[in-house]
């Protein structure tokens, strides 16, 4: 909620930038303490041996606790806070429908399972309370657009983000740290997520389309289309190697004995 709240403030900037940066640092504080809680509670205080050390890197929710970190020390960048905002939302939903809305009304989650199982049989003959209904209702929306979002959210990381980072980085506007670090965060990302990959293809798609022949303007300069298609073929490499880093090893010529 404070990851949520801090980002609506810092976006409306209804006081100024020092004000406005003040919530934006309040926002990637609760982003770190909400994904802390997450993890502690998964994985219990830290162990020191490898099998843990593991379990953690291959994370997602230590991946965002480290990129929120490395947001929060950096120069505020407003595109940077869309996924944390994205997911903190689904989040807030569930905790307020699973504990904080049973916590005030203990029969709603009773009252919603047996209206659920008439649904299912056809028969419905029970109405909700007011707080079932909301319940209900969060839990439907929730289930129903969280798929999108991630999807949506993967396009966002790779395309805005990405490119927000670069341009920044060649106007020398953010750290020439951020670029290699974030493209280590997509690699991550690439490897153990799927939607990541997904996202990655779609704008590929895109960028296909209007940059690439047939489909391409003629208006585009014959420089940015071979410029894009180097980029994107030296990048599907990369990808190549992230998902089948053995047949990366195979085609590596073999030293002479």
């Amino acid at each position: 909620m404070v990851l949520v709240f801090g980002t609506t403030y810092y976006a409306k900037r209804p006081f100024g930038w020092q004000t406005a940066n003040w919530y934006y640092t309040k926002a990637y504080m609760g982003a770190l303490m909400s994904y802390a809680i997450v993890i502690y509670k998964t994985y219990g205080p830290p162990q020191l041996n490898l099998a843990f050390l593991h379990r953690l890197i291959v994370d997602e929710n230590v991946e965002y606790l480290l990129l929120a970190f490395f947001w929060l020390m950096m120069k505020p960048m407003v595109v940077t806070l869309l996924p944390f905002v994205v997911f903190s939302l689904f989040h807030v939903i569930t905790y307020t429908r699973s504990t904080l809305i049973p916590a005030v009304f203990p029969g709603v989650t009773l009252e919603i399972q047996r209206v659920r199982q008439e649904e299912r049989s056809g028969t419905v003959r029970t109405g909700l309370s007011a707080a079932g209904r909301v319940s209900k209702y969060m839990g439907d929306w929730s289930s129903k657009y969280y798929s999108p979002a991630l999807r949506e959210v993967g396009v966002w990381e790779v395309a805005v983000v990405g490119a927000w980072i670069v341009l920044g980085a060649v106007t020398f506007q953010t750290p020439l740290l951020a670029p290699p670090f974030y493209f280590q965060f997509l690699r991550m990302r690439y490897a153990l997520s799927a939607p990541t990959r997904a996202a990655f293809r779609r704008v590929r798609g895109f960028l296909d389309k209007m940059l690439t022949p047939p489909s391409a303007s003629a208006s585009v300069p014959g420089l940015v289309t071979d410029s894009y298609i180097r980029v994107r073929d030296f990048l599907i490499k990369i990808g190549d190697v992230i998902m089948d880093p053995a047949a990366q090893q195979q085609q590596q010529p073999q030293p002479q004995r």
